[in-house]
């Protein structure tokens, strides 16, 4: 079976503690458009935490206000914005955050420390900032208010030197999504028609550039195991460089950029940055030629609109939001712990989807590789060299 992410409170919580390293408005209603359900009876899909100390709905006495900051792309992303607005939304759910707990969304970088502003007046308890481009202000504004406790998504703080700034009031969530990314990679090499793969993202970010990465060395390690000559446009692993549109909201510019690549022959594409891979689903269906996307972050079969679901062919997945839902909950329960948490393969903090609508097209045999190789990048007999996350 492939590493789906397991979202079960007890669980994660337990897994979290072995896997802790040293080393995407209005809060009126209790539904957003980007929340993904879980198909019934698959056992791989994410399914919600689950309150283990109160009803769900019920407050706890204790329960804290949860006030969460968006990077640019809003919190209608579709992937790690609304996954960590939905990790909000499953403590309040849950009984751990307060009702009034609220998001706001950054237009533009000058929002960011207006938007924090607000929160520390409103007295938010616990603020989840979310994106590498945040981590400044979110040091900064840890540092001088040590009474809230911080979750920064996809980030670590550093310090004037680069070197990891470990607070003791903030908690930050990285993920090892180049691992699955490598089983990604592997599996689009064995699916190509063209031998020809693709990718483009928003920005040259750290948690942008680990998915084009990991991707581009499991079509490597195709190719080396096959023999093959599968070829990945947008991505170069050793300039550890590659094609960015420098928009994550700029919806033409990222069709234009799909467009090319699949005029260059391209059939299986994994674009990285929000709701930016939507124009290259537009370009598959309006087109009609024989592609398949990869989402990020989210498993985008669900987390988009219902007409993209023929297009996806798996999602490289972050549980990012049983991970914000967890730090709220540790911190009513007196249990929370500063420092980097990192999520792997190996305590379900990354995985791939179920392959949905092209389940029927992947052949047994390749998905039994695929399978076999995110065990063995779990158990370290694949060792390729991904990106270090944490600290």
């Amino acid at each position: 079976m492939r590493s789906g992410i397991k979202q079960r409170g007890i669980v994660l919580a337990l897994m979290l503690v072995l896997a802790l390293v040293a080393a995407a408005c209005s809060s009126d209603s209790d539904e957003t458009t980007t929340t993904a359900e879980a198909p019934e009876a698959t056992t791989t899909t994410a399914e919600a935490p689950e309150a283990t100390t109160t009803t769900a709905g019920e407050p706890m006495a204790d329960a804290v206000k949860t006030c969460l900051v968006t990077d640019l792309a809003g919190v209608d992303d579709q992937s790690f914005n609304a996954s960590a607005w939905k990790g909000v939304q499953d403590a309040v759910a849950a009984g751990y955050a307060t009702e009034d707990s609220t998001y706001l969304e950054s237009a533009d970088a000058t929002d960011w420390q207006p938007n924090v502003d607000l929160f520390i007046n409103q007295g938010c308890q616990h603020i989840v900032t979310v994106g590498f481009a945040l981590g400044e202000v979110t040091a900064i504004n840890a540092e001088a208010n040590p009474d809230i406790i911080w979750t920064m998504v996809d980030n670590v703080l550093t310090d004037e030197n680069f070197a990891p700034l470990a607070l003791p009031n903030v908690r930050e969530l990285v993920y090892q999504t180049d691992e699955a990314a490598f089983a990604a990679g592997y599996l689009a090499a064995g699916m190509t028609q063209t031998d020809t793969l693709c990718t483009y993202g928003g920005a040259n970010f750290p948690t942008v550039s680990i998915f084009m990465d990991g991707f581009a060395r499991g079509a490597e390690h195709y190719n080396e195991v096959k023999g093959t000559n599968v070829e990945v446009k947008g991505w170069d692993i050793d300039a550890q460089d590659g094609l960015f549109t420098g928009s994550f909201t700029d919806m033409e510019l990222a069709r234009s950029t799909a467009q090319s690549l699949f005029d260059e022959g391209c059939d299986m594409i994994i674009p990285v940055g929000g709701a930016i891979n939507l124009p290259a689903g537009d370009v598959i269906l309006e087109s009609g030629i024989d592609a398949a996307m990869i989402g990020v972050d989210a498993d985008a079969y669900f987390a988009m609109e219902a007409k993209y679901q023929p297009v996806w062919l798996t999602t490289v997945e972050k549980a990012i939001a049983p991970f914000v839902t967890l730090a709220v909950q540790e911190q009513v329960e007196g249990t929370w712990t500063a420092g980097s948490f990192k999520g792997t393969l190996a305590n379900d903090g990354v995985g791939l989807s179920p392959y949905h609508d092209w389940d029927s097209r992947v052949p047994d045999e390749l998905k039994a590789e695929v399978d076999q190789l995110l065990q063995d990048i779990k158990d370290g007999v694949v060792k390729a060299a991904f990106t270090p996350v944490g600290y």
